[in-house]
């Protein structure tokens, strides 16, 4: 049955990689596929795993009523936490019934329980009766009966468990604490008597079943004591400390804002360069942070943020570089490009400031930004938020003080144990940077933004007006509009923001908007339409005395040739020995030869102090723009919950295609009269993309010309 447009959007929400599924039957089918079940049921806390196990042990399909009284819930958390994996596609509801997709269940072991009786062999079982003190006989269900007998006497149970010795008692303990399969590899020639489990198999605590011992669930549950529930317990209580300041997270915010469109600048003028093993080393860090004016660690972050949103990506592997999207995103308002910043932050798996894999301790070697890897500190980084969302308001914890209840919401800690604590301290270090988090609690603007809330209240108007001043400096104060940030780097220098921007203008600044084609009097008009008060008298001087010179000197294209109205200016050009490696010829009195291209000559003469102008081939003065590198990159089309499943009916190939991106699973495209077998797909605006087995390399299609695509 089709999910209501509310749910559909709640679901996809929780698992956006569903959003590409192109028919409600698709999405249907997906849900019910364990392999993408499994990863979103490990994203959630320990009582949704608890709830998880409890219906798998019930068949599949239970009441709330026959769900609590399996488990003990002294919170009354079973609602709540049935809701919650409904709403992340991992059961159904229908009244007071809850449904798993997941026939056979997601857990080999629910509660670290082993198998039921009924399911051992009667082998097995007579095995298991005789050990227990018991003389087995009779056909199956005579024996299965004879077994339950003997364990439902729990007492005598755990007093034979008692008379064990020491390394059988201890394995046994494991074994019924949650590890009911131990497997023993048994050589020939080697002594098996003598190992604990096999002590424990004649003891009737364990079968045996080739290389494994499997305790049954029966005998976990008679060792485990009576009335053994698994128990809902909520989240771990938190130690957290009153905050004595007020933390609305806007200065930090803007400041994230500002070093990363500052970076983006940066690497568009000045591409940073990569290890050949992949990354950016040491020594650019330490130029990006010199020319950023940050801690590395906050350089770390901003390129990882940065590459996480696609404003910047590698050229060739040799180079980060500037996208496309940079220039959108610099085009945006800045509560708009915060929430993509943090988007992006929320997303990444790793931790920028601790990119340590850390499953163990041999992993702990720090990798290169800006590239992803997994590891525990995405699930990690988004639990500690959403710990922090149940603090109240001006409350802080420490990273040692969150680890019991960031356990509790993501397995990750337990899985990630050598690099957990600092994976912690790492969110919090970062969300200080982007202005999310204030001395271990969330700011007014992180609560906002997880609770779904508008920022873009929370952050000022852009100004779109500019203080011109006597000293040559332009003030804006709080926050400038693109548009004027825009024009002010085109004709200024910027020399400092905080709570107000300044730039300063030069003969440099000056000359680079008249080099870019913009006229004196243009330049002059606009500074009058965005400036606050009457423009200056100096800074008209100076775009005047600029304007002057400027073109006083033309290169035209040939090899270059050097023209000037003034034949003094050709005589002292030709003579000046900085300019020595033009090698300069003058052929008439205001016409020189260069030996180097016009790009070239250009730069010299600028850095001699000229304020040369190029001259395209009609003889007119050539504007030059600002030089920004940028990397062609396509933006991911946005997905509407309510129109998703509009372009892909069942069987067709664009389901499969969809269906293919989404599972990982091969996929046959006949393209072109040939069948090709590919992994690994995805989809863009318009292409399909992938590795073919059958050409033995990478293909992009056009989606739209697939007339054939099936799964295998």
């Amino acid at each position: 049955m089709p999910l209501p447009a509310a749910d559909l959007a709640r679901l996809l929400r929780n698992r956006p990689e569903l959003a590409a599924v192109p028919s409600a039957e698709a999405l249907e089918r997906l849900l019910a596929a364990p392999e993408l079940a499994v990863p979103a049921l490990l994203a959630l806390d320990a009582d949704c795993h608890l709830v998880s196990q409890a219906l798998q042990l019930l068949g599949g399909e239970a009441s709330r009523a026959e769900l609590a009284e399996l488990l003990h819930d002294p919170g009354d958390r079973l609602g709540e936490t049935v809701e919650t994996l409904a709403a992340w596609g991992l059961v159904t509801l229908d009244g007071n019934t809850v449904r798993s997709p997941h026939p056979q269940g997601l857990w080999a072991n629910p509660f670290g329980l082993g198998r039921p009786l009924r399911e051992l062999a009667a082998e097995d079982l007579k095995s298991l009766v005789k050990g227990l003190g018991g003389r087995p006989k009779g056909r199956k269900a005579e024996v299965l009966a004879q077994a339950a007998d003997l364990l439902r006497d729990g007492r005598a149970v755990r007093a034979r468990a008692a008379a064990l010795p020491r390394e059988a008692a201890a394995l046994l303990e494991s074994m019924a604490d949650g590890q009911p399969v131990f497997r023993h590899a048994v050589w020939y020639g080697s002594a098996d008597a003598d190992h604990p489990v096999t002590c424990l198999a004649e003891a009737g605590f364990v079968v045996r079943d080739g290389w494994e011992y499997e305790m049954p669930m029966e005998v976990a549950l008679a060792l485990r004591g009576d009335g053994w529930k698994p128990e809902l317990t909520g989240q771990p209580d938190v130690p957290s400390v009153e905050l004595a300041g007020h933390f609305d997270g806007l200065a930090s915010a803007l400041a994230a804002v500002d070093r990363v469109e500052a970076l983006i600048e940066l690497v568009g003028t000045q591409p940073v360069a990569e290890l050949k093993a992949g990354g950016v080393g040491a020594r650019e860090l330490k130029r990006l942070a010199k020319a950023l004016d940050v801690a590395e660690q906050a350089v770390v972050l901003w390129l990882d943020v940065a590459f996480g949103t696609d404003l910047i990506a590698s050229e060739a592997g040799e180079r980060l570089a500037g996208t496309t999207l940079a220039d959108e995103w610099l085009g945006l308002d800045p509560a708009s490009r915060w929430q993509a910043l943090v988007e992006s932050w929320l997303a990444m798996p790793q931790a920028a400031t601790f990119r340590v894999t850390g499953c163990c301790p041999e992993h702990m070697t720090p990798q290169a930004p800006p590239y992803q890897f997994e590891c525990g500190a995405g699930e990690i980084r988004r639990a500690v938020l959403r710990v922090l969302q149940t603090l109240p308001p001006g409350r802080g914890a420490s990273p040692e003080g969150l680890l019991p209840a960031v356990g509790w919401r993501t397995r990750a800690v337990k899985e990630f144990a050598p690099a957990a604590t600092e994976f912690v301290a790492a969110a919090l270090r970062e969300g200080e940077l982007l202005g999310m988090v204030q001395e271990g609690a969330l700011t007014e603007l992180g609560r906002a933004h997880l609770d779904g809330a508008g920022v873009a209240d929370r952050f000022p108007a852009p100004t779109h007006t500019v203080t011109l001043q006597n000293d040559l400096t332009a003030i804006v104060s709080g926050v400038p509009a693109p548009q004027l940030t825009a024009f002010l780097n085109g004709c200024a220098d910027l020399e400092s923001r905080d709570r107000a921007s300044v730039w300063r203008f030069s003969h440099q600044s000056v000359r680079r908007a008249l080099d870019a084609g913009t006229t004196a009097d243009g330049l002059l008009e606009e500074l009058a339409r965005v400036a606050a008060k009457a423009v200056p008298q100096p800074l008209r001087y100076l775009v005047t005395d600029v304007a002057r010179r400027h073109g006083a000197v033309r290169v035209t294209a040939a090899a270059s040739v050097v023209t000037a109205e003034d034949p003094a200016l050709i005589t002292e050009l030709c003579g000046t020995r900085a300019l020595r490696k033009l090698a300069l010829r003058a052929i008439a009195p205001t016409v020189a030869l260069s030996a180097l291209p016009p790009d070239e000559t250009l730069q010299l003469l600028r850095q001699g102090g000229h304020a040369p102008v190029a001259v395209a081939p009609d003889g007119t003065i050539k504007a030059e723009p600002p030089r920004r590198h940028r990397l062609p990159v396509e933006p991911d089309p946005a997905w509407d919950a309510t129109a998703i499943f509009q372009g892909g009916e069942p069987g067709t190939p664009a389901e499969a295609l969809s269906v293919a991106s989404v599972t990982g699973e091969p996929i046959v495209i006949v393209w072109q009269r040939r069948e090709h077998y590919m992994e690994d797909i995805e989809l863009t605006r318009g292409t399909v993309s992938g590795y073919c087995h059958d050409c033995g390399t990478e293909h992009t299609f056009q989606r739209g010309r697939i007339k054939e695509a099936h799964l295998p």
